[in-house]
C-alpha cells in the first residue's frame, strides 16, 4: 500500500511526459480538423502537422527534447552570460544543423544531377517542401487547438492540491514548540451551459505538534458552491458564445486553407511565376534563339550579296548591328529566365543552387516546323551560298558534277518532308468544322483549300527539279560548263523556294492547330456559381451572424446582476483519529441566497454595446463589399478571357503574315539590284523583328489565356481539389499511393540520419498525364 501511495506521490509531483501531452494535443486536434475539412467541402488527408521525413522542413530529432541548435556566436555570449550574470544551464545535446542533413538525396535528380518538373512533379515538391504551405496548415491546427481550451472549459475539470509547512515558535526555550502541518484538498469544478458553476472541494488537514504534550489532529471539510446567474451573463446565449465562436472559427480557417490549397495549387503550376509562367519564358528564349538563328541567316546572305556587289558596306553594317542585338536579346532573356526558375525554387520551397530542368512538352504546339526540317532548309541554304560564291567563275567540271549530285541528294531528303506535311494538311482538314460561320472558321478554311490545291503540286515540282538537274548534268562538258552552273544556280534557288514553301506550309498549318480550351461559362451562371459556392463569402456571411450574436451577448451585459447562490459545508471534528469522513450533523452548514448588482454603473458595458452596434453594421457592409467584388472579379475574368481570345486570333493571324512578309523580303532581296538595296535590307530586319514579336504574342496570349481560365475557376471556386491538392479530372485517376509522402516510413524519435548516399530518388518518375482542364462541375 505505502509503495502504490509513494508510487502516486511521485507521479503527481513529475506529471506526465512532454510527449504524452503532444500526442493528447494531437489526438483531440485532428479529428477536429477532419470533422472542419468535411464541412469545408475538402477531403481530410495529408493534413498531419509534421513534414515529410523526406522533406527539407522535417526534422528528424526528437521532437519533445530536441537538442541544441548552432547559435550566432555573438548572440551566445548573451545567452551564457546575460548581463554579465552565470546563465542558466542548458542541455548538452547539440546538433549543427538547422536543415537536416542530407534532404537533398531523397529529389528526383537525373543522371546530370538535375531535377526534372513537370507541372505535378513541382506541385508534388512544393507540397514536401514548402515553408508557405506549412505555415498555412500550423494556421489550420492552431485555430482548432485553440478550440480545444474552449471545449475544456465545460469539462469537468479535477484538481489536487497540497500544502505542507513546518513551523518552529520560540526555538531553544521553555515555550517552544514546533508544528507540521498538511492541507490536501480534491474537488473539481464544472461549468454548465445555462451560466452555472459549481466547484466542488473536499480538504483534508493533518497536524502533529512536538510538544511536551505531543498531539496529532484530523480534519475535514466538504465545501459544494453552486453559483446561477438568473440575468445577468445568464442563459446559453451568454455562456455558450466563446465556445460558439470558436467552433465557427474552426471552420473558417479549415475553408481559408482549402481556398489556400487551391490558391496554392495555381500558384506553382499556372499563375504568375509559375510553372506555366516559366515555360512562357522559355518559349520566349526559343524565339530570341530562331531569331538569332535567321538573324545569323540574314547575316550570311548579306555577306555573299555584298561580296557580289548587290548591296553597300553600310547594309552590311545594319544585318551585322541587327544580329548582334539578336544576340544580346537572347542572353536577356535567358538571364531573366534563369532569375525567374530561381524564384520559382523559392515557391517550392528548394534551395535555388538544385539545378532544375523543365519538361516543356505542353510547349510543342509552339514548335512550328520539324527541327529536321529547318535543318535540312539550313543546308539548301548554305549549298546555295556556296554556288553564290562561285560568281562568275564556274567551277571545273568534276566539280560541278559532284555539285549536281548533292543538289539531287538534297532534293531527296525533302521528298519526305512533302509527304509529311501533306499528311499533315489532311488530318488538319477533317478537323475543320464546316458549320462553323465565324471568321476564324472562314479565314482556316480559306487556308486549308489554298494549300490542298498548292501542295500537291509540290512534288511534281521536286520531280522537276531533280530531272531537269540529272538532264543537265548528262550532258555536262567543258563546252558548256557556264550554262550548266547558272541552271545549277536556278535549280538550287527553286529547291529552296520550295523547302521555304514547305515549312511555311506546315508552320501555318501548325499554328491553325494551336486551339485555346472552351470557356463554357455564361455570366449569369457564372455569378450564381460563385454567391452559391466561394466559401470565402460563405464565411463572410458567417461573420454577419457572429456580429448580430455578439449584439445580443453585449446586451445582456447591461442588465441587473442577479445569481442565485447555494452552498454545502460538511466537517469533521478536530480530533486525533483518523476516520477523515467522520461528518457530523452538528458541524454541517447549508446556506442558499441571491446576489443582486444594480445597474448604476455601466459605462464600460455601454461603450462595448455601441461598439458591437457598429461591429455589426460594418459585418454588413463587409459581406456587402466582397459579394460586389466576387461580382467584380467574374465579370472581369470573363472579360478578359474573350479579349485574350480576341488577341490570340489576332496574334495567330500577325504571325502568319510576318512569316510571309520575312518570306517575301528573302526574295526581294535576292533579286534587288545595288540601287534598291538599301530599301530591301530595312525591309528583311523589320520583317524579322515583326516576326519575333508575333511569335511571342502568339506563345504569351496562349499562356495569358490559360492563366485567366484558372484564375476565373478560382474566383467561381469551381477549382475542386482531390485529397493530394490536385485539382480533379476524371481522366487523369491517381494510383493508390501515388503520392510520394505517402510511401515514406516516418523516422522515431532520435538523432538525424542522412540518407545514405546513392540512395534512389523517392519521388515516383514523371507519367504522361494531362493537365487538369476544368470546367463547371457537373
Amino acid at each position: 500500500m505505502r509503495v502504490a501511495g509513494l508510487f502516486l506521490l511521485a507521479c503527481a509531483l513529475a506529471g506526465c511526459t512532454r510527449a504524452h501531452y503532444r500526442q493528447s494535443a494531437d489526438r483531440e486536434v485532428y479529428p477536429i480538423v477532419a470533422d472542419r475539412a468535411a464541412a469545408a467541402g475538402f477531403a481530410a488527408e495529408r493534413l498531419e502537422l509534421e513534414a515529410a521525413p523526406i522533406s527539407r522542413l522535417a526534422d528528424p530529432t526528437d521532437p519533445d527534447h530536441p537538442p541544441r541548435p548552432p547559435d550566432d556566436p555573438v548572440a551566445a555570449d548573451y545567452m551564457e552570460r546575460p548581463n554579465g550574470m552565470k546563465g542558466a544551464h542548458w542541455p548538452n545535446e547539440r546538433i549543427d544543423w538547422i536543415e537536416p542533413p542530407g534532404w537533398e538525396n531523397g529529389l528526383p535528380r537525373e543522371p546530370d544531377g538535375s531535377v526534372r518538373l513537370d507541372a505535378d512533379r513541382a506541385f508534388e515538391l512544393a507540397l514536401l517542401h514548402s515553408r508557405e504551405y506549412q505555415s498555412a496548415l500550423e494556421q489550420l491546427y492552431l485555430a482548432a487547438l485553440a478550440l480545444t481550451l474552449n471545449r475544456y472549459e465545460f469539462a469537468t475539470q479535477w484538481f489536487l492540491r497540497n500544502f505542507t509547512e513546518f513551523a518552529s515558535v520560540a526555538p531553544g526555550t521553555l515555550l517552544e514548540t514546533n508544528r507540521l502541518s498538511s492541507t490536501s484538498n480534491l474537488g473539481f469544478s464544472k461549468a454548465f451551459a445555462a451560466g452555472g458553476q459549481l466547484i466542488v472541494d473536499f480538504a483534508n488537514s493533518f497536524v502533529v505538534e512536538y510538544t511536551a504534550n505531543g498531539r496529532t489532529s484530523v480534519s475535514s471539510t466538504f465545501v459544494a458552491n453552486f453559483v446561477q446567474p438568473l440575468l445577468r451573463g445568464a442563459g446559453r446565449r451568454v455562456r455558450l458564445e466563446q465556445l460558439t465562436q470558436a467552433e465557427r472559427d474552426v471552420l473558417y480557417a479549415a475553408r481559408e486553407f482549402y481556398r489556400f490549397r487551391k490558391r496554392f495549387w495555381a500558384t506553382v503550376t499556372t499563375l504568375d511565376g509559375g510553372y506555366l509562367d516559366l515555360l512562357l519564358q522559355v518559349q520566349q528564349y526559343r524565339n530570341a534563339a530562331e531569331n538569332l538563328r535567321g538573324q545569323e541567316q540574314n547575316l550570311r546572305l548579306h555577306e555573299e550579296l555584298f561580296r557580289g556587289g548587290k548591296i553597300s558596306i553600310v547594309q552590311l553594317d545594319q544585318v551585322f548591328q541587327a544580329y548582334q542585338q539578336a544576340r544580346a536579346g537572347v542572353a536577356q532573356v535567358d538571364a531573366s529566365r534563369q532569375t525567374s526558375l530561381d524564384t520559382f525554387k523559392l515557391i517550392l520551397g528548394l534551395p535555388p543552387r538544385i539545378p532544375v530542368e523543365l519538361d516543356d512538352s505542353p510547349l510543342n504546339p509552339f514548335v512550328l516546323s520539324d527541327p529536321k526540317l529547318d535543318a535540312l532548309q539550313e543546308e539548301i541554304d548554305a549549298y546555295q551560298r556556296a554556288r553564290n560564291r562561285d560568281l562568275g567563275a564556274p567551277p571545273p567540271v568534276a566539280d560541278l558534277r559532284a555539285q549536281y549530285r548533292e543538289l539531287d541528294a538534297l532534293a531527296g531528303r525533302l521528298a519526305p518532308f512533302i509527304e509529311a506535311v501533306v499528311q499533315e494538311l489532311e488530318a488538319w482538314g477533317k478537323t475543320l468544322d464546316p458549320a462553323r460561320t465565324d471568321d476564324q472558321a472562314r479565314r482556316a478554311r480559306a487556308t486549308y483549300e489554298q494549300y490542298h490545291e498548292a501542295l500537291p503540286p509540290a512534288r511534281d515540282d521536286l520531280a522537276r527539279i531533280r530531272a531537269e538537274a540529272k538532264a543537265e548534268e548528262g550532258k555536262l562538258a567543258e563546252a558548256t560548263r557556264k550554262e550548266a552552273w547558272e541552271a545549277l544556280v536556278s535549280q538550287t534557288r527553286r529547291l529552296l523556294n520550295l523547302a521555304d514553301q514547305v515549312i511555311a506550309t506546315q508552320r501555318q498549318i501548325r499554328i491553325y492547330k494551336i486551339e485555346l480550351p472552351p470557356v463554357p461559362w455564361t455570366e449569369p451562371d457564372a455569378m450564381a456559381f460563385a454567391k452559391e459556392n466561394r466559401l470565402d463569402l460563405m464565411t463572410n456571411q458567417a461573420q454577419v451572424t457572429d456580429a448580430w450574436r455578439k449584439v445580443l451577448v453585449a446586451a445582456n451585459a447591461l442588465k441587473s446582476e442577479l445569481n442565485l447562490v447555494a452552498n454545502a459545508n460538511l466537517a469533521t471534528p478536530l480530533s486525533e483519529r483518523t476516520n477523515i469522513i467522520n461528518f457530523q450533523a452538528d458541524l454541517a452548514r447549508y446556506a442558499v441566497g441571491v446576489q443582486f448588482d444594480g445597474p448604476l454603473n455601466r459605462q464600460a458595458e455601454r461603450n462595448a454595446y455601441r461598439a458591437a452596434l457598429i461591429a455589426y453594421q460594418q459585418a454588413r457592409r463587409d459581406y456587402m463589399f466582397l459579394s460586389d467584388r466576387v461580382e467584380q472579379a467574374v465579370r472581369r475574368d470573363l472579360r478578359l478571357i474573350e479579349l485574350e481570345r480576341v488577341n490570340f486570333e489576332i496574334a495567330r493571324l500577325t504571325l502568319i503574315s510576318a512569316a510571309r512578309q520575312l518570306e517575301a523580303a528573302r526574295q526581294r532581296i535576292l533579286q534587288a539590284g545595288a540601287a534598291e538595296g538599301t530599301t530591301r535590307t530595312q525591309d528583311i530586319l523589320q520583317a524579322q523583328n515583326s516576326l519575333l514579336n508575333a511569335r511571342n504574342a502568339l506563345a504569351s496570349g496562349y499562356i495569358t489565356y490559360e492563366q485567366l481560365r484558372v484564375q476565373l475557376l478560382l474566383d467561381l471556386e469551381a477549382l475542386r481539389l482531390d485529397p493530394h491538392g490536385y485539382p480533379i479530372d476524371e481522366r487523369r485517376p491517381h494510383a493508390p499511393a501515388e503520392f510520394a509522402g505517402d510511401r515514406c516510413l516516418r523516422p522515431g524519435p532520435g538523432p538525424a540520419r542522412p540518407p545514405t548516399p546513392g540512395d534512389p530518388a523517392v519521388l515516383p518518375p514523371p507519367a504522361d498525364r494531362p493537365g487538369a482542364r476544368l470546367g463547371p462541375p457537373q
